[in-house]
């Protein structure tokens, strides 16, 4: 959905722009509508008596923030801001700060009213209260040119990845991928100058800053390398002593139309860019930018698609579909992790299919195959899903049953292998099977567990064969 928005949005650029375009009556009629501002009579009462509202703004975070030589405030949130005062009729005073630490110290004593942020940001938390998001950008892995490209952020190992430190985004990155340690950066420009220079071999971060910094820092060796599945929410914090002023612009930034919306990144991006290039340039170069977005996300798509088949395809029995030898002494390994570290129990069942390879010389391979799916469909249908069930051997199948003490699970293979003597299974009738079961002792080895788990099946045999 991604790219095809995209696509679209290529063929909108490809038609004429007009200088200026007066929207028809109908229009201003339906959005005025639409955007119509209700406020309470307390809200109101608020702002009369609160016209100046406090605000401070990073240096060093354009497109979104920044300020001119003159000290005039710019950027997206700049404009947000200009929405915001123009329909409240609120004062907004602007102070810039040194960086990002800084805000948050400012932050720390709720000095301000108001301070612009990415969302889900617990150091803001403590004491603003986020508002409502409209504006959104994708997370991107930045490298140099010399990276492949990478489908997903997982994958990578042993490599020196860089986020900035006191970033909302960064925490959820922080949580999304906690197997990877990340080096904290103060600032999105040592990020990025971190990678030129190769003291980092990928920094993550929104991908307008991204686009935009390595720009305006002329790091053309860099570029996107991957896109992960994470989103920066752009948002305005407001100090929670001031919880009307909460709910005013709350309610602001959630009547704001997508046309309010699109207005707001346009203009900025046309005061950044008419100087400096012609309006085709303009346009040939966003077009170019778009079918590579496009491209990218395709790749991604495809490449996650691949990789999800693939794993799949490693885990599973091609005959049967159920989980493979290998998988299964994947989740025994961890299950063993789990019972060493945090003390839980699970249990085993093997379950060998009687006369099997009688069953293939007599009836022929074929119907041997088909046996074999029957009793995967029979254990589909009998065996609880908290239990991981697949294919052991040639005719022999095996249950983990997690969080389950030896009694429990006896009880269920009991049932199990009654249901195994009733069945009957086409081309062959009736068939029955013999059942190992062991629980795991706490600290054997996983060699040792599963040779107490043959036992137990050879155990079974022995009174099988004593009964027959």
């Amino acid at each position: 959905m991604h790219y095809l928005f995209a696509i679209w949005m290529a063929f909108f650029l490809l038609l004429p722009i007009p200088v200026c375009a007066k929207p028809t009556d109908a229009f201003i009629e339906e959005n005025s509508q639409a955007n119509q501002l209700a406020l309470t009579a307390q809200e109101h009462d608020w702002i009369e008596n609160n016209r100046t509202v406090t605000m401070i703004g990073d240096t060093t975070w354009l497109p979104f923030e920044g300020f001119t030589e003159e000290g005039s405030y710019i950027g997206i949130v700049a404009e947000v801001v200009n929405l915001i005062a123009e329909k409240s009729g609120l004062n907004f005073e602007v102070n810039k700060t040194a960086s990002w630490r800084h805000s948050i110290q400012f932050s720390e004593g709720q000095q301000v009213d108001i301070i612009s942020a990415s969302a889900s940001n617990p150091l803001l938390e403590k004491n603003y209260r986020a508002t409502h998001s409209t504006i959104k950008s994708p997370i991107v892995i930045i490298a140099r040119d010399s990276v492949a490209y990478i489908p997903e952020l997982s994958t990578i190992t042993d490599l020196r990845v860089a986020i900035v430190g006191g970033a909302g985004y960064g925490n959820i990155i922080k949580k999304s991928y906690p197997e990877i340690d990340f080096i904290e950066v103060e600032e999105i420009s040592d990020g990025l100058i971190g990678v030129a220079e190769n003291q980092y071999d990928l920094v993550l971060m929104s991908m307008m800053v991204a686009s935009y910094q390595m720009a305006e820092l002329g790091l053309y060796e860099l570029r996107i390398a991957g896109i992960t599945d994470l989103e920066m929410e752009l948002t305005l914090f407001v100090n929670r002593n001031k919880p009307i002023l909460w709910h005013i612009i709350d309610k602001i930034k959630r009547l704001e139309t997508k046309q309010e919306r699109h207005q707001i990144l346009s203009k900025w991006a046309k005061n950044q860019h008419v100087e400096r290039y012609s309006p085709e340039t303009v346009r040939i170069f966003l077009l170019l930018s778009l079918f590579l977005i496009v491209f990218i996300l395709h790749r991604h798509y495809l490449l996650k698609n691949n990789d999800q088949l693939l794993n799949k395809l490693s885990q599973r029995d091609a005959l049967t579909n159920m989980y493979n030898r290998g998988y299964l002494n994947q989740i025994i390994s961890e299950q063993i992790t789990l019972s060493q570290r945090e003390g839980k129990r699970f249990s085993l069942i093997i379950i060998d299919i009687d006369n099997f390879t009688q069953v293939n010389k007599k009836f022929g391979h074929s119907i041997g195959d088909r046996l074999l799916q029957q009793f995967a469909l029979l254990f589909d249908e009998n065996i609880s899903n908290k239990a991981t069930v697949g294919r052991w051997g040639a005719g022999e199948f095996m249950v983990i049953c997690p969080n389950e003490k030896l009694k429990e699970t006896l009880v269920s293979a009991e049932k199990l292998r009654s249901e195994i003597d009733q069945a009957i299974f086409i081309n062959v009738g009736k068939k029955s099977a013999c059942l190992g079961v062991v629980e795991y002792n706490r600290p054997e080895s996983q060699d040792r567990c599963l040779g107490r788990l043959e036992k137990a099946l050879l155990s079974a045999k022995q009174q099988c064969a004593i009964a027959k």
